[in-house]
C-alpha cells in the first residue's frame, strides 16, 4: 500500500469542516457588507427593513442606523468562528488519539499529566516540535483567543496579550505561507482587559492555522499507523462507526474498504492487498459479518436495486 499521500479519517472530517467554515464566514460577512451598501444607498434618516426569514421575530426588523450593529455583528461572527475552528481542531486531536489507540501503537514518549490535547498527541506520535514551532506558536495564540472568547466574553487575558507580541508569534506570522493577492496577514491589537476587535479574516486565519497543524500531525499519524492499521481504520468507519461514513461501493466488504482507502483516504492499494491487510488485524471477519447484516439480499448494485423495485411494484 502506498501511503505517501494518505490521510486519516479525522483529517478528512477536518478538511470538510475547514472548507465549509471558509464558505460560511465569507457568505456571512459578504451578506453584511451587501446590507451595509444597501444602507448607504438610502437617504439619511430612512428606516432600513431587514427580513427575518422564518425566524419568530415578526416579518422584519427595522433599523435607523446599522453602522454599530454591523460592526458588532462582524466581531461576533469572528469570535464564533475562532471558537468553532478551535473546537474542530480539538475534535481532530481526540479522534486522532482514538485512531492511535485502535491501531495498538506504542507511544513515542509520555506526556505529563495535565498536558493539552495537542501536547499529548505530540508525545504519542513523537512529533518534531522544533520543526513545527511556527504552527505551535500560532495554535497557542488562537487557543488562548478561544479561551478569552468563551470564558472572558472576548476580553483579552494577560496570556493572550503576551502571546500577541511574543517573538515566536511575530516570527511565525512573518514566515507564514501566504496566498497571492492583496491580503496581508496580520493580528488585531490585543490589550489586557480590553475587548479584542476580531475581524472575519482572523477567523479564517485561525482555521488555516489549525488545519495546517493537523495536516502536519496527520502525516506522522499515518506513517506510524502503516498499511494494516489504515485498512483497519477504513473498515471501522465503513462498518463499525456510528454513524458510518458514506461509501458508494457496495459490491462486497473488501471492495468497500478498498474504495475508502483509495478515494477517501488517498492511499493506493489493491483488493487482494486490502483483504490480506484486514486479515492481519481483527477486522476481516467483523467486516464480512457487518456487510452480510447490512446487505442480506446480496450486493447493493444497480441491477439488484432495480430487481427489488420491480418486485415491490408487483
Amino acid at each position: 500500500m502506498d501511503l505517501s499521500e494518505a490521510i486519516s479519517e479525522p483529517f478528512v472530517q477536518l478538511i470538510d469542516f475547514h472548507n465549509a467554515f471558509n464558505r460560511g464566514i465569507k457568505v456571512s460577512y459578504g451578506a453584511m457588507i451587501f446590507l451595509a451598501d444597501q444602507t448607504k444607498s438610502n437617504d439619511p434618516g430612512n428606516i432600513v427593513v431587514v427580513p427575518t426569514g422564518s425566524e419568530p421575530w415578526g416579518g422584519a426588523t427595522r433599523w435607523r442606523d446599522l453602522d454599530r450593529p454591523l460592526k458588532e455583528a462582524s466581531i461576533f461572527i469572528s469570535e464564533m468562528g475562532i471558537t468553532r475552528a478551535a473546537a474542530a481542531f480539538e475534535n481532530y486531536l481526540i479522534d486522532a488519539k482514538s485512531e492511535f489507540d485502535r491501531a495498538n501503537l506504542q507511544p513515542a514518549d509520555t506526556a505529563g499529566t495535565g498536558a493539552s490535547a495537542l501536547k499529548r498527541l505530540d508525545a504519542l506520535l513523537g512529533a518534531n516540535t522544533l520543526a513545527m514551532r511556527d504552527l505551535i506558536a500560532m495554535v497557542e495564540f488562537f487557543d488562548a483567543a478561544r479561551n478569552c472568547v468563551v470564558h472572558r466574553s472576548n476580553v483579552a487575558s494577560d496570556q493572550l496579550a503576551r502571546l500577541r507580541n511574543a517573538p515566536a508569534t511575530l516570527d511565525a506570522l512573518t514566515r507564514w505561507p501566504k496566498r497571492t493577492g492583496k491580503w496581508t496577514l496580520s493580528l488585531p491589537s490585543v490589550v489586557e482587559d480590553q475587548v479584542v476587535e476580531w475581524q472575519p479574516r482572523h477567523a479564517i486565519f485561525a482555521s488555516d492555522v489549525f488545519y495546517r497543524c493537523a495536516r502536519a500531525l496527520d502525516q506522522i499519524l499515518v506513517d506510524r499507523m502503516g498499511p494494516a492499521a489504515m485498512a483497519r481504520m477504513a473498515a471501522h468507519w465503513c462498518f463499525i462507526a456510528v454513524p458510518p461514513v458514506p461509501c458508494p461501493a457496495k459490491l462486497n466488504p473488501e471492495t468497500m474498504v478498498r474504495r475508502q482507502l483509495t478515494n477517501r483516504y488517498r492511499s493506493r492499494t489493491t483488493i487482494p492487498e486490502t483483504v490480506a491487510l484486514l486479515k492481519q488485524t481483527d477486522m476481516w471477519d467483523k467486516a464480512r459479518e457487518a456487510w452480510n447484516k447490512q446487505y442480506p439480499d446480496g450486493p447493493e448494485t444497480a441491477a439488484a436495486r432495480h430487481r427489488r423495485a420491480r418486485r415491490a411494484r408487483r
